[in-house]
């Protein structure tokens, strides 16, 4: 942990500044252990191997499992999930630029073990990223050569980060395995500078049989045990090679990415969490205009669709397809503009799609 997050975090509690005891230094500079603690209503969190922990029950190593999204701690530490295309994709699902991002200070929002984390670092000013599982800590040891970068372990429901902190806010593919995603939701907006720029993805509501079906395997494989799971995500890993594969998936869902290890990770992170949600692009876009980012515009969150698809709100017609993913971006309205176009007073542009 560097000393500079102190600026940008507040007790979660009662929103007091935060000091650092009993600190203790890997590098110079950089505090590994020790407590932060509250200087109004006396609470106090640990920090341990360099990060912040605001979790409840968590006071040291041995405490760092038990939260409820350890299925994704598994994920991110045991599969080889790394890509080379996880840039190009950040740019193309979120419509900005590496220049767009020059001297910002930007909030990954469910960080995950720092898949975007790694790529987006290198072009701002400054990132910040949390998550609630200790797939917090692979996004520490990934982005620690940046250094720029700076994570927390904590729940998006009870976070300790300052309003108006950021120019931009992103969380891909996270809110939805929370237990409420429009609760989760609304912990983001405030955390926007004026003119800064929000971006959520989303799974995409299925047809309702589809969806049934898939929450059926979907409680099986949960109550399998984890190496059970590993074992069935991998088997569910050779079904790219069925005839017409895309048809079948409209029925019980399996990766198609290029190789094994990559399609046991994402059928992994299909089954194996505890809460799953999906929503519509008109739902989401309505939580952002009343969360103060008039005229959001809907992005289709598979980097690689067709153009003609890229900005076209799905209907009815799309949701015949399992394990689609909804991008949302908005500006948020200057103090007093509700209802107003908003452009980024931070330098970062509007798409160049509308909805």
């Amino acid at each position: 942990m560097q000393p500079r997050l102190l600026d940008f975090i507040a007790c979660p509690d009662c929103g007091a500044d935060l000091t650092v005891r009993d600190a203790v230094e890997r590098d110079p500079g950089e505090v590994y252990g020790g407590r932060l603690a509250c200087e109004r209503c006396a609470a106090e969190w640990p920090i341990v191997r360099g990060i912040p922990r605001f979790i409840d029950g968590v006071r040291s190593e041995d405490d760092l499992r038990d939260v409820y999204a350890d299925s994704f701690g598994h994920q991110w530490t045991t599969f080889d999930w790394l890509r080379d295309e996880d840039e190009l994709e950040f740019f193309r699902i979120t419509d900005l630029t590496p220049a767009e991002l020059e001297g910002k200070v930007v909030l990954d929002a469910g960080c995950g073990g720092g898949r975007l984390s790694r790529v987006v670092a290198p072009y701002c000013g400054e990132l910040f990223g949390f998550d609630y599982s200790i797939a917090v800590d692979k996004a520490y040891e990934l982005c620690r050569g940046s250094g720029n970068a700076h994570f927390v372990q904590c729940d998006v429901n009870r976070h300790p980060f300052r309003d108006g902190a950021f120019d931009l806010v992103y969380s891909h593919g996270v809110l939805h395995h929370t237990p409420d995603t429009k609760r989760s939701f609304d912990n983001l907006p405030r955390l926007v500078k004026e003119g800064g720029r929000l971006y959520v993805a989303l799974f995409r509501r299925a047809f309702k049989p589809l969806q049934l079906s898939d929450r059926f395997w979907r409680a099986v494989v949960r109550r399998l045990p984890v190496r059970v799971q590993e074992r069935v995500c991998e088997a569910l890993g050779h079904l790219n090679r069925l005839p017409r594969p895309v048809f079948w998936k409209r029925f019980f869902w399996f990766s198609m990415q290029p190789t094994p290890e990559l399609r046991k990770y994402c059928n992994y992170d299909w089954y194996a969490p505890r809460y799953h949600h999906e929503h519509t692009a008109r739902e989401v876009m309505g939580w952002f205009e009343a969360a103060g980012f008039p005229d959001p515009t809907y992005i289709n969150a598979w980097p690689y669709c067709p153009p003609e698809l890229k900005y076209a709100v799905p209907g009815f017609r799309e949701s015949f397809r399992l394990g689609q993913l909804l991008g949302v971006i908005g500006t948020r309205a200057p103090a007093g503009a509700e209802g107003a176009r908003a452009r980024s007073s931070s330098g970062i542009a509007e798409p160049a799609g509308r909805r």
